[in-house]
Parts: C-alpha cells; sequence; structure tokens
C-alpha cells in the first residue's frame, strides 16, 4: 500500500477543514495569556486574588470593579493603588480588564459618566504602560426598547476612554437586552467606534438557542478584543452555568482555534458564574486551580500543526457507508437509529499504522466504538481493535470486535482492556492485567449524554485510549496471530436504535 503522510493527504482532500476550521494550517504557540477573574473569589482581597492567581498558574487578572465589589475604584486609595501595582509587577500578572461599566439608565447618565471616569483613572493608575481592558455587560430589557440609550449612553464613555488610551468591551449576555453580536456591533458602527469599543465573546451565552457556533464567531471576530470562558448546561429547560471545561459542552478548543487563526491575541479569562460560586461548599482555591488545569489544557491541546481533518463537516466524502444509516446535520456524522443489524462507516483515506485520532463524540442510546488498525471483511463489517462508546459504566473498554464466539482466543480478547487498566498480550497470546487506577475514578472523566473528547493513539504494539485528557485504559498486543499492525478506521452503528454522534476527526499520522 503506498505510504499516506501529512503532505499526500493535504494534497488530495484539498484542505478539508471541519466547520471551516483549518486544522493543519498554522502551528499555535499560546499567543494568548490566560486569565482568571476576581468575580469568581468572593471574600478575597485584591491582594490576596492576585497572589493565588499568580501561584496557581495564570498568566493576567481580570478584576471585579462593579460598584460594591473588592476592585470598585472608590475602594481604592492613592496608597492602595500603588500597592496593588507593586503586586501586580512583583507576580508578573499582567491587568488584562476591569470589570465594571455600568448598566445604562436614562436618569442616571452624569452619574454613569463620573464612574466610567474613575473606572479610567484606576486602569492607568494599576498599569499605566499597559492600560487594562474595561468591560462589561449592558443590563436587562429588550434590545428595541432599549438600543437608543445603549448607544446614547456608551458614547460618551467611548470619548472619555479614547482620550485616555483605553479600551472598552460590551459583552453581549443571555437574557439580557443585548444579547447577540450583531448587537454590539450595531453600537460599534453608529457611534464609530471600532478599535476603542469592542466586543467580549462569550460562548456559554449562545448555547441552547440555535446560534451556530461558526457563524456567531465570523460575526464577532473582526469586533472582539476579549474572550470569556466558561461552560453551560441545560438542566430541567433551564441553562445554568459551570465552570469552563466542566460539562463538555462547548467545543472551547474550536472556538479559540478559530479566533487564533483569524488574528486575535487577546486575554482568554476564566469566568466562574454567581451561579457557581454561590453554591454551598464552593472553594475559591480549588474553583481556580480547576480552571487553570482545564483551560491550560484546551489551549496546549491547540498545536495541531501535524493533524489533518478527516471528516469535513458537510458530508460523508472519504467515508464509506451503509445506505440510510449514518448522515452528516449540523457538522456532526450522526447514526441514524434506522439499521436492525450493527454495521460500520469506513474512512477509505488510508489504513494507517502510527498514529494518533482525536474527535468528539456524544453518546445517547444504545451501544457504539470507534475502530482502529481492523480488518474490512465487507458489507460494512469491521473486524479488530475497538474502543467501546456507551454508558459510563462500560467506558473504557477496548475489545476485539466480531470474533467469532467459538474462537479459541474469545476470552481474553472479547474484554481486552477496560476502564484503569494497562494489559500485556504475549506473542502466545496470554494477557496479563494491571490495574493502574480504580475504574470508577477514571470512568467519572467521562460526562454522559454529552459531547467528550477522544484521543487514540497507536504506536508500534501499543494503543492508548484518553477521553477528555484521562487515560482510560492501554494494551500492548504481541499476539503473532490477533495482533494488527494497520488497517482502517471505522465508527460503529450498533444497531437497533443507536444514537451517537461524531465530530471534530482528524488524525496525525506519523
Amino acid at each position: 500500500m503506498k505510504k499516506f503522510t501529512r503532505r499526500s493527504f493535504l494534497k488530495s482532500s484539498a484542505l478539508l477543514a471541519f466547520s471551516g476550521i483549518s486544522y493543519g494550517s498554522s502551528t499555535i504557540t499560546r499567543p494568548n495569556l490566560l486569565g482568571f477573574g476576581t468575580y469568581g473569589l468572593p471574600g478575597y482581597s485584591i491582594s490576596d486574588s492576585i497572589q493565588l492567581i499568580a501561584k496557581t498558574g495564570f498568566d493576567s487578572i481580570e478584576i471585579a470593579a462593579m460598584q460594591g465589589y473588592h476592585g470598585a475604584p472608590d475602594q481604592f486609595s492613592k496608597a492602595k493603588r500603588q500597592e496593588v501595582r507593586r503586586a501586580l509587577v512583583d507576580s508578573k500578572l499582567r491587568l488584562g480588564a476591569l470589570m465594571g461599566l455600568p448598566h445604562p439608565h436614562a436618569g442616571k447618565q452624569k452619574e454613569d459618566n463620573a464612574w466610567v471616569e474613575e473606572l479610567l483613572k484606576l486602569a492607568l493608575d494599576l498599569s499605566p504602560e499597559d492600560p487594562p481592558l474595561i468591560q462589561s455587560v449592558l443590563g436587562g430589557g429588550k434590545w428595541e426598547e432599549k438600543k437608543t440609550l445603549f448607544r446614547d449612553a456608551i458614547g460618551p464613555w467611548v470619548e472619555l476612554a479614547a482620550k485616555a488610551g483605553v479600551t472598552l468591551a460590551i459583552k453581549p449576555h443571555r437574557g439580557h437586552a443585548m444579547s447577540l453580536p450583531e448587537q454590539g456591533i450595531w453600537l460599534i458602527d453608529q457611534l464609530n467606534a471600532f478599535g476603542t469599543l469592542k466586543l467580549v465573546y462569550d460562548h456559554s451565552h449562545y448555547m441552547y438557542r440555535n446560534l451556530p457556533v461558526i457563524e456567531s464567531i465570523e460575526k464577532a471576530l473582526p469586533y472582539t478584543g476579549y474572550i470569556v470562558v466558561k461552560d453551560a448546561t441545560m438542566i430541567d429547560g433551564q441553562v445554568r452555568f459551570e465552570l469552563p471545561g466542566e460539562a463538555g459542552s462547548i467545543p472551547h478548543a474550536d472556538i479559540l482555534k478559530q479566533f487564533i487563526d483569524g488574528g486575535y491575541r487577546g486575554e482568554i479569562c476564566c469566568e466562574v458564574s454567581s451561579q457557581v460560586w454561590k453554591q454551598d461548599g464552593y472553594k475559591p482555591s480549588s474553583a481556580t486551580q480547576t480552571c487553570y488545569a482545564n483551560l491550560n489544557s484546551i489551549v496546549n491541546s491547540l498545536d495541531e500543526s501535524n493533524f489533518v481533518p478527516i471528516f469535513n463537516g458537510k458530508n460523508l466524502d472519504g467515508w464509506d457507508a451503509q445506505p440510510a444509516s449514518w448522515e452528516v446535520r449540523d457538522g456532526e456524522i450522526r447514526c441514524t437509529g434506522t439499521s436492525e443489524n450493527k454495521n460500520w462507516l469506513i474512512w477509505r483515506g488510508a489504513q494507517p499504522a502510527n498514529f494518533v485520532l482525536r474527535l468528539d463524540f456524544r453518546w445517547e442510546k444504545g451501544n457504539s466504538g470507534v475502530q482502529v488498525r481492523s480488518d474490512d471483511l465487507g458489507d460494512w463489517q469491521v473486524s479488530g481493535y475497538q474502543v467501546e462508546i456507551a454508558q459510563q459504566e462500560k467506558m473504557g473498554l477496548w475489545h476485539h470486535s466480531l470474533l467469532a464466539n467459538n474462537h479459541p482466543k474469545k476470552t481474553d480478547r472479547h474484554l481486552m482492556a477496560e476502564a484503569g487498566e494497562s494489559v500485556h498480550i504475549s506473542n502466545a497470546g496470554k494477557k496479563s492485567v494491571k490495574r493502574i487506577l480504580d475504574a470508577n475514578s477514571v470512568q467519572e472523566n467521562y460526562r454522559q449524554n454529552n459531547w467528550n473528547r477522544m484521543e487514540i493513539i497507536a504506536q508500534g504494539n501499543k494503543l492508548v485510549q484518553k477521553i477528555n485528557g484521562v487515560q482510560f485504559a492501554t494494551i500492548e498486543d504481541l499476539d503473532a496471530e490477533m495482533s494488527r499492525s494497520n488497517g482502517v478506521i471505522a465508527l460503529q452503528d450498533h444497531g437497533k436504535g443507536c444514537r451517537v454522534a461524531f465530530r471534530n476527526i482528524r488524525i496525525c499520522i506519523d
């Protein structure tokens, strides 16, 4: 078989891109600063907040400067401003933003203007050489009733900010009057304030509103000066915010990749919603550490310069499907649930040996799997190594698909490795199992009925599966008869109402 390389695939595939995100087109070298907002540190002083955020590993800090908060201008004496400025320099934290623009009110223009002036002075006092952006939401109501008020109120703020050399940014917020990127863009255009007035992009406010990720980014990117990350889930018909990366509901890596490819070089700031920090048992220091670990992992995963997409997000070009069993909707490959019998969607691009395969998957019903280094038996049937996709208690399983019940090695290879196991199979086919981690503790990292990130690493005789960055199970297969050094990649529809979806499928072949 002709050797398959990244270069040959790029030539043959004409640079396919998942939903417009061109993996492999550039190298991400982390040009952005990772920040954390003190809004998520109730009870902490500014000094303690700086110490915690710097110690955790963040590059920058956003100070909550709304009226009544620890970072409000009227909470800072001259001496305290000097103290905080020194603390920022000593900690090597950049002051990325102040969060504290007022909500425009028809009867409070004079007071609001004075507050913005104080925010601008605070920004320059704390970081005169590199002043922070000042950002906020604009408050509730209906857009058509509030947009003129917003425009007229923000106009003087823009003039003040331009004189001070400080950037302002406004954040569309679900349930508020300004809730869409195009509404913020309207204000920027009306005020001819491009560059001085920018948008804050926070995808958690666009979730569950039929607002496609790619479209929202395309609209917002030229105007965006600040990115905020957190997760959002739908529980009993209500949107609940969570720490970034915890729910797996938002493709943060895809979003950041498109922004960075589009030239964005601003902050990426973790925001802890009050829905989270008002919960009993909330621990600010633990939340800060969780946010850093998740965000750092997301950003590090962006370096995919050697990966190429094998699903274009639009159709099944390059894949071989049993008729009516598979479809593409909303940038996802889905099994339709209409097939009575198990079948596989087979990628026809190559039969790779050593590779790293990455994809997102969401299980809803039934049983599925990802097949690698496998034999194509014809009629969309595939035999070989499969990573299970099912309910939580089954996740982590490697097994050998379509092995006959009377096969002498059925016992050892049907359940090759389970969650938390590292398995060695000898040349003669004898299996030895080493328990690395407790199965339940590993499986807790799987998000049932939500999107999960899968990584499969095939190197020599070793196969590794990771889910959401956690190593679930490993196999070293030396069996002279049964092991495979290369083969097809395929996705399984187990039949009988199986419901599973895949997206963002890309591969790096060694």
